[in-house]
């Protein structure tokens, strides 16, 4: 590399030479390598924690300068295998195999032919399979969170300036890091948001809003960008939302509660109780529906808008169905981090009850579950956003089996919307399907999220129709990794779910996958699970967990309980019947 005399350092000599022979012959801008050797280019890359922060800075790259300088000590075949077997460590855990009914094509006959039927069972375990890749592939104990394109992209100025969305896309990323047991993928995201949460987010809360506690909106950035985007100037509907922080916090309540580390819900316990600081003084009195009353003021559903009594679209009101959802979240999450730390601060139980004050879910003259508070008209009614369902997926507060009223006005929302959009607002679709227990429409909507992108020519297909390109990135277009991460969460979704205090087995198995098994799902409280089925049924179940502790296991209508030991699996036979014979 070569810097200008002016920045204060001159030409960088050659680094260190590399084990198997040779000399590198360096001039000021080029090397030249002699015949019979090969040249191994070591890239040691960061993000200091700080913008403008010359220490951290200057910091950053001598660690980077040690990191280059150990590998090229090592040689690049000692490099690889390192590489490989941390990447192994992760990417080993978790096994998907689904026998394809008779007539069923493989994944190179189903990419090749432009359909919207239901996807083949080997194209799904592909995805599957490559999205974890995807997550395993972004992640490293210093990294940054995952953007739309992760480590892909190939483009300046970045689309999107590789930021992150936070109204959907940022949490879909992550989405499958948990219940696809890589939760140390999780970590990276965790770390950047406790960092934005102390610095950007705090002050911005406070400067914009007066408020206590942190905000985030729409967009941030490796720095934590905290204030709102679109240079003042941007429309409503997506410049402005401050609920992003409040979604996020939900992932390090899921982190905790996957692993049942109360060592980590302490350190998270700060940036959780801030957010609902902030909370606590976004909720307001609602005069207008009566004493006591509460609402979220102003208020949006991301991206979305409504059409106002003049005929224009407009994107301002209260409480929108998703902010009620999130913030009632949280204080959930807050409530129960507080109890399990043994120590609860003396303002929760008033925000506790400006929260129950809020405007509970409505379902609309159609069925379906309204978006605001209002029965508004919708300016775009097929929107690819499904942000007022977030309560069925991910905070599962709806479903058929808790609030079957509300799930069904759920189910005839995603009627309403249509079966056609972008990738990953497709994948979005799958995990609702799948929390409705609808096994069929899930996969039918994942056969939208494997189709070709592109047609037999090349070209595009429809503007914002999801499916796969080639190399299996997910369209958008163009392409984010989002699709590629929630349709692994929307395929556990369907194979095991543990939201509601339980073990799901096969909650949303489809006719098309009659046979198979999946090995390494992990369920909430640090639960294991193994599940081989034939005929629809589960033959093999194994269950184990780090520590001990009960738990129920459901699949039908059939429920057992099990009491796990502690690293000691247990296995259970079709009807769940416990198999005489240990298995390890």
């Amino acid at each position: 590399a070569v810097e200008d005399d002016a920045s204060g350092t001159g030409p960088t000599p050659p680094g260190p030479h590399l084990p198997g022979g040779g000399d590198v012959a360096g001039a000021t801008a080029r090397h030249r390598l002699p015949h019979g050797h090969r040249l191994v280019v070591v890239l040691a890359a960061g993000v200091a924690p700080g913008v403008g922060d010359d220490v951290a800075v200057d910091a950053l790259l001598q660690d980077l300068h040690g990191r280059a300088a150990r590998v090229a000590a090592e040689g690049s075949a000692t490099g690889h295998a390192r590489h490989a077997a941390a990447h192994r460590a992760l990417y080993d855990r978790t096994e998907l195999t689904l026998h394809e009914p008779a007539g069923e094509h493989g994944p190179d006959d189903a990419h090749e032919t432009d359909r919207t039927g239901p996807s083949t069972a080997v194209s799904a375990a592909l995805a599957f399979h490559f999205g974890r890749y995807v997550l395993v592939s972004g992640y490293h104990p210093d990294a940054n969170p995952l953007s739309l394109q992760g480590l892909w992209n190939d483009e300046l100025p970045a689309p999107w300036s590789s930021n992150y969305t936070l109204n959907i896309n940022t949490e879909m990323n992550y989405s499958p890091a948990e219940t696809a047991n890589l939760a140390e993928c999780h970590e990276p995201l965790l770390r950047w948001l406790t960092r934005a949460a102390q610095g950007p987010a705090r002050e911005a809360a406070r400067h914009l809003y007066g408020a206590d506690g942190w905000v985030l909106h729409h967009n941030s950035d490796a720095w934590g960008h905290a204030a709102t985007v679109g240079a003042g100037d941007g429309d409503v509907s997506w410049a402005w939302w401050p609920l992003g922080g409040v979604w996020l916090a939900r992932h390090l309540w899921d982190h905790h509660e996957f692993s049942g580390d109360v060592a980590h819900l302490r350190d998270a316990w700060p940036v959780l109780a801030s957010c609902a600081r902030f909370v606590a003084d976004w909720v307001v009195a609602d005069p207008a529906r009566g004493p006591g009353a509460t609402r979220t003021v102003p208020s949006t559903s991301p991206e979305n808008r409504y059409v106002a009594p003049d005929g224009a679209p407009a994107a301002a009101t209260t409480s929108s169905t998703m902010d009620v959802a999130l913030v009632r979240d949280l204080v959930l999450r807050v409530r129960q981090a507080a109890d399990a730390l043994g120590s609860a601060p003396d303002w929760l139980p008033a925000l506790e009850s400006a929260v129950a004050a809020l405007p509970d879910p409505r379902v609309g003259p159609r069925g379906e579950l309204l978006e605001w508070a209002e029965d508004l008209a919708e300016a775009e009614p097929e929107h690819r956003h499904t942000s007022h369902l977030v309560g069925v997926y991910p905070l599962g507060q709806i479903g058929p089996g808790t609030h079957p009223g509300l799930a069904a006005a759920a189910r005839r929302t995603l009627e309403l919307r249509g079966p056609e959009s972008t990738g990953w607002a497709l994948a979005w679709r799958l995990a609702l399907w799948a929390r409705l227990r609808d096994a069929e429409q899930a996969h039918e909507t994942l056969g939208r999220c494997l189709r070709p992108a592109l047609a037999a020519d090349g070209e595009g297909g429809p503007a914002h129709r999801g499916g796969l390109y080639p190399n299996l990135f997910s369209a958008h277009p163009p392409f984010q990794i989002d699709g590629n991460l929630g349709l692994v969460a929307g395929i556990v979704e369907m194979l095991v779910q543990s939201h509601e205090g339980r073990i799901d087995l096969l909650p949303a198995l489809p006719s098309a996958w009659p046979a198979g098994s999946v090995r390494g799902l992990r369920a909430r409280h640090d639960v294991v699970v193994d599940v081989e089925w034939a005929r629809g049924a589960p033959t093999r179940v194994r269950l184990v967990s780090a520590r001990p502790r009960r738990t129920d296991l459901r699949w039908g209508d059939r429920t057992v309980t099990i009491d796990l030991a502690g690293t000691t699996p247990v296995v259970l036979g079709p009807d769940l019947e416990p198999r005489t014979a240990p298995e390890h």
